[in-house]
């Protein structure tokens, strides 16, 4: 007998065994009556399938009438169990149908394939109840940014022209969108982070993945609410304090996928300046008392259509801004601009920097420029927290930015 059938037929049926199993402990443990087949059944189905494929051999319509006769049996099935239960879904069905087709695959593609689809399968079978936890929590509006981050990122970009629309090549829409989305998907990403773990979690998940969408807001919002927890100034500090970690890694991040050959001078400051701050936030969270600001710190969806087009204008006007400044001031207007710039946030200029480093910025000047405006921002942060927040506050931020920045500054400043 051939070893290969051998193989695939008990193959076949543990991978249909696995997908049975899955939907008869899920009936079991929710509760329900009985449903469509179990794992005994969903083995049989996958050894059909095979079986169907192997006979094409022999007979090269069988495969087509196999799946005919399965397909008709899977809706009746569906139909009998309808009128037994009031409210019926057709996963099992659907499972089943993919399970036979599983079988059948064994027969025409290495065993790797169909081993995939079965984990993809059982994978998806198993998050029913996460994704309902979900539903609470994801609302519509999400869902629309969502769409919009799809359409802006495989809909928009790829029609933009790669080339300037000005006669001095000032505005590149190409490269100002990609920016445009760069920011809005690593936003978009703390910001859904939050919304499934739920600030509430702890003052470090909101100051971690607040980070990510803005370290300035975290700042702010954490400073305000320390009046109304007074006790909680290392927790409160421990927040803001992961944030700023998290506004440097992402400057790292921008900065890569942007300009890797700028990125380079940075890896190392970024890695000395985020151990450094870890280890500060590691002994206020030793010393700190284990408990929670009660109140949820609301962050703003980072898509909307307007606020796309307003990125997209401060990334076009900061682009134009820089190279005008590089040609007709020097440096000194570069760092100038950095400098403002880094008041309101370090994005539009380390974008921009990385991507004029690629194109006729000297990479020296940038290198200065992205450090200006993370030192302005961090001092704009440490003000925010001083008249914001409370002084004893202050005092451990003060202290996270004066270990992690400075260690940051100071490596960067010996390496450039």
């Amino acid at each position: 007998m051939d070893p290969l059938f051998i193989q695939n037929s008990i193959l076949s049926l543990v991978l249909g065994f696995l997908i049975g199993l899955q939907r008869e402990m899920h009936t079991i443990y929710s509760h329900k009556i009985e449903d469509f087949g179990g794992a005994r059944t969903f083995s049989m189905i996958a050894l059909f399938g095979y079986l169907s494929s192997w006979f094409t051999s022999f007979s090269p319509y069988f495969i087509l009438v196999a799946s005919a006769a399965a397909g008709i049996l899977l809706v009746a099935a569906y139909v009998i169990n309808s009128m037994a239960v009031s409210e019926k879904g057709s996963t099992s069905e659907f499972a089943a149908l993919i399970t036979f087709i599983i079988g059948a695959m064994l027969y025409f593609v290495p065993p790797l394939f169909p081993v995939f689809i079965t984990i993809i399968v059982l994978f998806v079978l198993n998050i029913k109840d996460t994704v309902q936890e979900y539903k609470q929590t994801i609302t519509k509006q999400d869902l629309s940014a969502a769409i919009l981050f799809m359409i802006m990122t495989f809909v928009i970009l790829p029609i933009l022209p790669d080339k300037p629309i000005d006669a001095m090549g000032l505005v590149n829409l190409y490269r100002i969108w990609i920016m445009v989305v760069l920011v809005a998907g690593i936003s978009f990403f703390g910001y859904i982070a939050i919304r499934l773990l739920g600030a509430t979690h702890g003052i470090g998940v909101a100051g971690l993945f607040g980070g990510l969408v803005s370290s300035t807001a975290v700042a702010m919002n954490m400073a305000r609410r320390i009046h109304q927890n007074g006790f909680l100034a290392k927790n409160v500090a421990i927040g803001i304090a992961l944030a700023s970690s998290m506004m440097l890694i992402r400057a790292g991040i921008e900065m890569w996928v942007i300009n890797p050959e700028l990125t380079r001078s940075f890896i190392l400051p970024i890695a000395i300046g985020s151990l450094c701050g870890f280890g500060y936030i590691g002994m206020l969270y030793l010393t700190s008392r284990r408990e929670e600001i009660p109140q949820n710190i609301e962050f703003k969806n980072p898509f909307d259509i307007k606020e796309a087009l307003i990125m997209g204008i401060i990334f076009g006007v900061t682009l134009a801004l820089i190279k005008l400044a590089n040609i007709y001031t020097g440096n000194m207007g570069v760092y100038a601009i950095a400098s403002l710039s880094g008041i309101a946030d370090v994005d539009a200029i380390v974008l921009s920097l990385s991507s004029l480093a690629k194109n006729g910025l000297n990479p020296v000047t940038a290198h200065h420029a992205i450090l200006i405006a993370i030192i302005t921002n961090t001092l704009t942060k440490t003000a925010l927290v001083l008249f914001l927040g409370k002084v004893q506050l202050f005092r451990f931020v003060f202290m996270y930015y004066l270990i992690s920045i400075g260690a940051f500054t100071a490596t960067a400043l010996i390496l450039l």
